[in-house]
């Protein structure tokens, strides 16, 4: 039975003798409770279909190349809890994604609080995304820190040595709003008009090309229309 499920319906009628039945959270089991939790993430596999358990783990294990296995266990609706050996490889893979699966994206996260998996959060994630087509004169981290803050939240920007951008496109590290359309352009204003900015997200597998939202397909959009792919306001491109 769906853990939610089950907890509506003990919740519906509870006894007074029930209600006195209650565990303190202190002293050793906290302890040892935030050892457990220091080497876990929690992930979100965004996608309509049912992921099987034992896939997942067999591509993530090869994904990952951990020294040591990682235990994998189903939470119910598409989450999972991933307990690593080690918390270095753990912030190492955190480190390392966007993951996937499938092609479908893993949202995957520190467990806050005390790890109550109904309230976990799902919403952001971080890309490695490159902006196009940049003035010589914004080829400098506090430019591109601003560019980016239109993106999402910037972790890192990436610099050579002298802290300069110069290339054909910049890299910063930016957490994305899930629940938000993905951003495929920004703009630098200037007296005489505007430059646009293409952006490209690295690791960016399926994504819905009618509203840019991650999760779901174009064709299983409610915007969707019928119109060819190649029509379709957003695309692979990205």
């Amino acid at each position: 039975m769906d853990t939610e499920e089950l907890l509506r319906k003990c919740q519906v009628s509870v006894s007074k003798e029930e209600e006195t039945d209650i565990v303190t959270f202190m002293g050793r089991m906290k302890i040892k409770g935030e050892e457990v939790a220091a080497n876990c993430l929690v992930g979100k596999v965004l996608t309509s279909r049912s992921i099987n358990k034992e896939g997942l783990k067999a591509a993530m294990q090869m994904a990952w190349r951990t020294v040591r296995e990682v235990k994998i266990e189903s939470m119910g609706d598409n989450i999972f809890l991933f307990k690593f050996a080690s918390e270095e490889e753990k912030k190492r893979v955190l480190m390392g994604g966007p993951w996937h699966f499938d092609r479908a994206l893993i949202v995957l996260t520190e467990p806050t609080g005390i790890g109550d998996i109904k309230n976990q959060s799902f919403t952001h994630t971080t890309f490695w995304v490159q902006l196009y087509n940049i003035p010589i004169m914004c080829m400098n981290k506090e430019a591109i820190q601003k560019f980016g803050e239109k993106i999402g939240t910037v972790k890192e920007v990436e610099t050579d040595e002298a802290g300069e951008c110069i290339g054909q496109f910049a890299r910063a590290r930016i957490s994305i709003d899930i629940p938000q359309s993905l951003k495929k352009i920004v703009f630098l204003q200037q007296a005489d008009g505007k430059t646009p900015m293409p952006i490209l997200y690295e690791k960016l597998l399926d994504f819905c090309f009618c509203c840019a939202h991650i999760g779901h397909q174009y064709r299983e959009c409610l915007r969707y229309k019928g119109q060819q792919k190649e029509d379709l306001p957003y695309g692979g491109w990205m």
